[in-house]
């Protein structure tokens, strides 16, 4: 108030007088805005006559400018009218070549404003897997020859035609070959016939001779016709030699059909090397015996079916040990069972039955080294409840319970003067049959069992560790499994030894022992076999003499038949053209077969590896051979010549049914692929075919890449399927010595991992992350290699990985990409591919999160994990079933199949659909994974291949059962279809909705972007052809796959633009495609 009494009041209004704020009314607001629009609209007006005028002024300016520009250049020439036409009319009909900058700029400036305005999304294509021919040399064999200049031509014979002799050092061989005769012989002349010792080896420089034996009548059978580069000679004679029992020849006899120069090396000769180099003489002793395991037992029986004609069984009666079971204990049932009855008896000698006390700690498998695992049997023990446990004893004289806390297997009540007898003469047996001095070495080691009748001692193909065993009384019966049915071999009585091939060699057992009647052994251990002969080598002579003692006089012929030979890397074993007078049988190494074309296009028509047969077809058929087959990697192999067949087929008829046999299923599984494969796509006739790896090299793209942690995972998984072991270079240097890599020790590294090889399924190599030596070793050594990365990485080659182009020209590559447990789909892995010409295929693995950790990157860290038993549905698993040959793959077929299921012939699941029927492939699947069976790959077709690709996309039957739902509510939905109706001119419905409504379920992905290996079948009615898509845009091939002719139209291929339709027309269940 003193400010308005200053003012004075006549100044001031009435109402500010009487209050200091005065009320704003709305009509004050109005007025308030109405000046601030007229304010800002005439402001806007200001300023727009101010740039129209400049603008005009600037229009004035220029063209004041041009009409100065034209008076100066005189008047503007113009075009008449007919000139005009004459000209738009020779622009329009003549060729464009090139478009000016100016045009390109604004049709993508219109091109990107549109796109931008309709909201249109990106045209973007995924990068493309380019699909390309293997490299040449992939197919084609070596054909330089390098030969050894500093070995004399007698030498070099000797050294190629005799395999064995490649265990030698270089000095020693040249010592051995300081014994060496030549022989002249003239046409008809003997080199030896029956009644002249046994004793030599011998090789043809030059001629050709005869081979045969003289039957009982005194008729005669051609073995084989010794040609220049073959050998004569028997590896069990050598062995017969060597323990000091030798034999003349019986039945075979050698004669020269031409003048001919032949090598003779006496087998005495060995025995002065020997003595001074005792580690090359049980060497040779393993690998003679390893090769018998191989190739007399096993590969004759599978493929010939040849069983108890192998062995020889002396008829003996069993001779009771001291005091009879009644003796023992009244209750001991002295035949608890015939040899056919009591199926569920006990493995006494099983790994699973390993309850034992600290005294009988020496029985474990102590010869086990760091990384080897040894295949795990889990199946129950069946033991009575009325039975007790038999009484183990060894040489301290302290007994264990053989099976601690478990029900009793036997009544038992032997007394100590009894168990001391046996345990005396157990010793006594061992020492004289291991040749020793005394028993230092053995009366420590030996346990005394006592096994009921029935209970095995040793399974066939089982790698469990049953030792040497001496039996002391009772009888066991040996078998040997053909078919469903089990073949008696022979019997062994007290005072045999059983088990003395495995030990010798460490591979599967070939026979199922068995005691028949009450039976008390004596059991030395395979490890503590192993430290005698480490101290005394020579009783590994006197076991393989209890093995061949025991062959047949028809094992000995087929001895002499056999070549040994050795085909090096790259080398051709035969080629396309040649005569067909033997077949091989692979020992170690690896063969690829490839077939010349008219067009001269080579093509791969398979690989074999350990154990197969390779060329029987052409030999049985006589015709030429139909392929060259070449060494992938050094190899083995053993040659049964074409004689030999025929004389087994002589002696043996029953041999021709399983010749017949397999001669059918050859042909017929050749005329299958043919067939099949003809019409196939680029895709599957590049892709090699392989079974059974027997060494696996492992390298790692980055450093990033935990390849410890890999290769650990991996051999878990692999020890469910047979023995493996994992080499790494420092473990190398740990068991060999630091300087086993240096070049002067290759004779020792090589053969140590050979050794490795025959004992063990599968070998896995863990190279080093540079292109060390161990490096080329591990690439030398390897019938496949692994080439492991990061998925979530950038693909980029590494350094390793560029050499392997020159180092492994032949060998098959594979790439591994790792992804994180959890982490997001894989993606990019076309580009991978296309940076890695060189690989087959690849393997997307799933790892779990403590393969990342610090952890991992130590040994000690995967100990118990190696102990428990692996997941089978784990992605390692699934590689190493690949790398084994033993996958397991899924087949969801289409609209005629019916819903049946059934199994194919080696592990492919078959499931039948069609329409609604396809419905049933999810319960399908949920059932194969309750039972526990693992899915490798998948294939379908129709709407096989929609639910294949779904599993292969989430590996979850939860999330599977859930997008199928939800595509199946879409697909009834009749307004849906009613949207999707045209002008029945090609099908009834435009497809549209179909494709969306597949492309929303399954997603926009490629097929290679898969977590499992996926194929689908469609039909080309292009070409008129079936057409096998194993990678690209997966929802198109599965749209296309499950197109019906009429209903929906034709999916054009991007590829190369042909029409496809369901693959049910051409193939409904393609399960064959699995074995291709």
């Amino acid at each position: 108030m003193t400010i308005l009494n200053e003012l004075g009041a006549e100044r001031v209004p009435t109402w500010l007088a009487t209050t200091t704020n005065p009320p704003l009314t709305a009509d004050i607001i109005a007025k308030i805005v109405n000046n601030l629009i007229l304010i800002f609209i005439v402001s806007l007006l200001v300023i727009v006559v101010i740039v129209v005028t400049i603008a005009v002024c600037i229009v004035r300016f220029y063209r004041q400018k041009n009409e100065i520009r034209e008076s100066a250049t005189g008047p503007r020439t113009r075009f008449r009218k007919r000139d005009k036409v004459l000209f738009y009319g020779r622009k329009m009909l003549r060729k464009v070549r090139s478009i000016s900058a100016a045009t390109g700029k604004k049709k993508k400036m219109i091109s990107k404003l549109t796109k931008k305005f309709l909201q249109m999304k990106k045209d973007h294509l995924p990068t493309q897997l380019h699909v390309l021919e293997p490299a040449a040399e992939y197919l084609q064999e070596d054909v330089s020859n390098v030969p050894d200049q500093r070995l004399p031509p007698e030498v070099a014979y000797m050294l190629q035609s005799i395999r064995m002799f490649g265990v030698f050092e270089r000095p020693l061989f040249l010592e051995l070959c300081k014994h060496m005769q030549t022989l002249h012989l003239s046409a008809g002349q003997f080199l030896f016939r029956i009644g002249d010792a046994d004793e030599n080896f011998y090789v043809v420089q030059s001629g050709r001779l005869n081979v045969f034996i003289t039957e009982s009548d005194s008729s005669t059978v051609t073995l084989k016709v010794v040609k220049e580069g073959d050998s004569i000679a028997s590896l069990l004679s050598f062995t017969d030699v060597l323990t000091g029992h030798p034999q003349p020849y019986k039945t075979v006899s050698a004669q020269a059909l031409e003048e001919s120069i032949v090598l003779k090396l006496p087998v005495a000769a060995f025995q002065e090397v020997f003595e001074q180099y005792p580690e090359t003489f049980v060497r040779v002793i393993q690998i003679i015996m390893v090769r018998l395991h191989r190739v007399t037992f096993t590969a004759l029986h599978q493929h010939l079916g040849l069983s108890s004609e192998l062995v020889t069984a002396p008829r003996r009666k069993s001779v009771a040990f001291n005091s009879s079971p009644a003796k023992r204990g009244g209750g001991a049932h002295t035949n608890v069972g015939s040899y056919e009855e009591n199926n569920r008896t006990p493995d006494l000698l099983d790994s699973d039955y390993t309850g034992q006390s600290q005294g009988n700690a020496g029985f474990s498998d102590g010869s086990q080294q760091p990384g080897v695992v040894r295949k795990r049997f889990t199946a129950p023990i069946m033991i009575g409840a009325s039975m007790s446990a038999p009484v183990l004893r060894h040489g301290g004289g302290s007994s264990a319970s053989l099976g601690q806390g478990m029900e009793n297997t036997y009544p038992l009540s032997t007394t100590d003067e009894d168990m001391d007898e046996a345990m005396s003469t157990a010793i006594e047996a061992f020492r004289m049959n291991l040749g020793l001095e005394d028993d230092t070495l053995v009366k420590d080691i030996i346990h005394i069992r006592d096994i009921p009748a029935g209970a095995y001692l040793t399974k066939e193909d089982s790698h469990q560790d049953s030792g040497l065993v001496y039996n002391l009384s009772g009888l066991m019966a040996v078998t040997q499994r053909d078919g469903d049915r089990e073949i008696l071999m022979y019997h062994a009585y007290s005072g045999e030894f059983v088990g003395a091939l495995n030990v010798l060699t460490g591979e599967p057992s070939v026979f199922t022992v068995r005691a028949k009647h009450y039976t008390r052994v004596a059991v030395m251990p395979t490890s503590a076999f192993y430290s005698i002969m480490s101290k005394k080598p020579k009783v590994v002579l006197h076991v393989a003499h209890i093995v061949v003692k025991r062959l047949s006089p028809f094992v000995r012929q087929i001895d002499f038949a056999m070549d040994w030979s050795f085909v090096e890397s790259g080398r051709a074993m035969y080629r396309q053209g040649d005569d067909s007078d033997c077949t091989y049988i692979i020992l170690t190494g690896r063969l690829r077969s490839v077939i010349t074309r008219r067009d001269g296009k080579k093509q791969l028509v398979g690989e074999y590896s350990r154990g197969d047969l390779v060329g029987v077809v052409e030999t049985l058929t006589c015709t030429p051979r139909s392929t060259t087959v070449m060494a992938v990697r050094d190899t083995e192999i053993a040659k049964l010549p074409e004689g030999l067949l025929n004389a087994i087929k002589l002696k043996y008829p029953i041999v021709v049914t399983r010749l017949i046999n397999l001669l059918g299923h050859r042909i017929l599984g050749s005329w299958q692929q043919s067939s099949s494969i003809a019409s196939s796509s680029a895709a599957i006739e590049n892709q090699p075919s392989h079974v059974n790896f027997c060494t696996v090299a492992v390298v790692a793209v980055t450093e990033d890449v935990p390849l410890s942690a890999f290769t650990y995972e991996l051999i878990h998984s692999l020890s469910a399927i047979g023995t493996s072991l994992r080499l790494t270079s420092d473990y190398m240097k740990k068991v060999l010595g630091s300087s086993i890599l240096e070049s002067a020790n290759e004779y020792k590294l090589n053969s140590w991992c050979a050794q490795q090889e025959d004992k063990h399924r599968i070998v896995l190599y863990q190279c080093d992350t540079a292109m060390t030596v161990w490096t080329q070793r591990c690439i030398r050594q390897a019938d496949c290699i692994l080439i492991v990365g990061m998925g979530d990485g950038e693909p980029e080659v590494g350094k390793a990985e560029k050499l392997l182009e020159h180092l492994a020209v032949r060998t098959q590559r594979e790439l591994v990409l790792l992804h994180r447990e959890g982490g997001d789909r894989p993606q990019n892995t076309a580009a991978w591919l296309n940076a890695r010409s060189w690989c087959s295929s690849h393997h997307h693995l799933q790892c779990p999160k403590k393969m990342f950790t610090k952890k991992a990157r130590h040994s000690d860290y995967y100990v118990k994990l190696i102990r428990t038993e692996p997941n089978v549905h784990s992605d390692f698993s699934r590689l190493a079933r690949w790398l084994t040959g033993t996958s397991v793959g899924l087949v969801l077929g289409g609209g005629g199949a019916r819903g049946a299921a059934h199994v194919g012939m080696i592990k492919s699941i078959q499931v039948g659909g069609g329409g609604a029927r396809g419905a049933a492939h999810v319960g399908m699947i949920k059932s194969i994974q309750e039972a526990g069976i693992p899915i490798d790959m998948v294939g379908g077709v129709s709407i096989g291949a929609f639910m294949g690709a779904l599993w292969c996309s989430e590996r979850n039957v939860t999330t599977m059962t859930q997008k199928a739902r939800e595509w199946s509510k879409k697909m009834t939905q009749w307004w849906r279809q009613i949207l999707d109706l045209t002008y029945p001119a090609t099908s009834m419905f435009s497809g549209a909705g179909f494709n969306q409504t597949i492309k929303e379920t399954i997603s926009d992905i490629q097929i290679e972007d898969l977590w499992l290996p996926y194929f689908t079948i469609t039909t080309d009615i292009t070409s008129s052809s079936m057409r096998i898509h194993t990678h690209g845009s997966l929802w198109r091939y599965v749209r296309s796959s499950m197109t019906i002719a009429g209903v929906f139209p034709p999916l054009c291929d991007p590829k190369d633009g042909h029409l496809l339709i369901d693959g049910c027309y051409v193939n409904n269940v393609p399960g064959l495609f699995f074995f291709v």
